[in-house]
């Protein structure tokens, strides 16, 4: 079996590497469940991804490249990704809407340059806000749960995502973010200090929350 999972930090497995030192392909709740199942682990999630970007992994497979079990995970919804005709490579962008401009321009402005900067910062002033954040995140969620079902796999998926319930109307398996809720059921997983990733026996907190409702879907 081959299993698939597309996300950003929460699935990649944020923190154990840079903060632990660990290495994360053995330590993640996606290779716990993986070994338990006896699957091959396909992970393509990434620090800071965007929903824009975990469409874009998932539907660039071609048509015949179907997996055993897909687990999808949507993230903040103020993250973008553009194609950089100068540097021939997709960037990611983050529209931080409630901090001040002069952060912005500090940024982008020393990498990229002024006009840059002018850019990003009209983008976090006068285009992203939370009716569009939801928005986005809605069209993500359906987008993904038609692909799943499109290929036969809509019993056999698994959807996550970084928002908190109170900030989402779409209905997740498994909610993970910096705080200490995951639904459906509460879960007491635990983080790494100073960092809010799941630490090492959070990821087993995770993988084993993970494993049970898997079982009844395979």
């Amino acid at each position: 079996m081959k299993f698939y999972f597309d996300g950003d930090s929460f699935t990649y497995g944020g923190a154990l590497d840079k903060v632990l030192g660990l290495d994360v392909t053995k330590y993640r709740w996606s290779k716990l469940v993986c070994d338990h199942f006896g699957a091959e682990e396909i992970n393509l999630s990434s620090g800071g991804a965007s929903n824009d970007l975990v469409m874009r992994q998932t539907f660039s497979k071609p048509p015949t490249e179907v997996y055993d079990f897909y687990f999808l995970q949507t993230t903040f919804p103020n993250r973008h990704e553009f194609y950089d005709t100068k540097k021939e490579k997709w960037m990611k962008i983050r529209h931080l809407v409630d901090h001040p401009s002069n952060n912005v321009w500090k940024r982008w402005g020393s990498e990229e340059g002024s006009e840059f900067a002018k850019w990003i910062d009209f983008g976090a002033r006068r285009i992203y806000n939370d009716y569009y954040g939801k928005t986005k995140e809605n069209i993500t969620y359906n987008a993904l749960k038609s692909f799943v079902s499109s290929i036969g796999r809509e019993k056999k998926s698994f959807f996550s995502t970084c928002l908190k319930p109170e900030f989402t109307d779409n209905k997740y398996d498994m909610h993970l973010h910096h705080g200490t809720y995951t639904s459906p059921q509460p879960l007491d997983i635990d983080r790494i200090p100073g960092d809010g990733h799941p630490s090492v026996e959070g990821h087993k907190t995770i993988a084993k929350y993970v494993i049970d409702i898997v079982s009844e879907r395979l």
